[in-house]
């Protein structure tokens, strides 16, 4: 029986028994970083949250967070959503954000909390809570990108100076 070579272990297992497992996770995680990455660059070409969006976007945000089963979110959480989403802000972060006044994001805040889409982090020190987007939660915000995504790319905001849809070159927004 000829000897069998051993290039390496890993603990007790031979580098030929968990290569072949390697492989595929490797090539996963290069994919999910290049889907990542992409929807990163996606985002960054909507508007700021203070965008004004025309009756139709929002329409379609309502009728998708319902078709999902999220009918019993407002329409006035649309900017507390807003892509990236809440996730790991507090609540002046968000206002300075979205432009809304502090107390207004905190109460909008504590809803989708009560909801069960926000978790909030205990803080000492008198530091302001930050909001955590709960399962039920991602899907919501997933389900805003899409559809402003959808409507970036059907011409939903005015072109700038340049004919490019989105934020302008010089970085400014639309007011609300």
């Amino acid at each position: 029986m000829p000897a069998r070579v051993v290039i390496a272990h890993i603990g007790n297992v031979p580098v030929e028994e968990w290569l072949p497992f390697l492989v595929p996770v490797v090539l996963l995680y290069l994919y999910g970083r290049r889907q990542s990455r992409s929807r990163r660059r996606a985002v960054a070409r909507l508007p700021g949250p203070a965008a004004p969006l025309d009756e139709q976007t929002v329409a379609r945000v309502l009728s998708r967070w319902a078709a999902a089963g999220h009918e019993q979110i407002a329409r006035e959480q649309l900017p507390v959503l807003y892509p990236p989403g809440p996730d790991g802000s507090t609540a002046s972060e968000i206002a300075a954000h979205t432009g809304i006044d502090a107390f207004s994001v905190s109460r909008r805040l504590d809803e989708l909390a009560e909801l069960g889409y926000l978790e909030t982090d205990d803080q000492l020190d008198g530091e302001e809570r930050r909001v955590w987007l709960t399962v039920e939660g991602l899907d919501l915000a997933k389900i805003t990108e899409e559809v402003l995504l959808e409507s970036l790319d059907a011409g939903a905001w005015p072109r700038d100076h340049d004919g490019a849809r989105g934020v302008p070159a010089d970085g400014s927004h639309h007011s609300p």
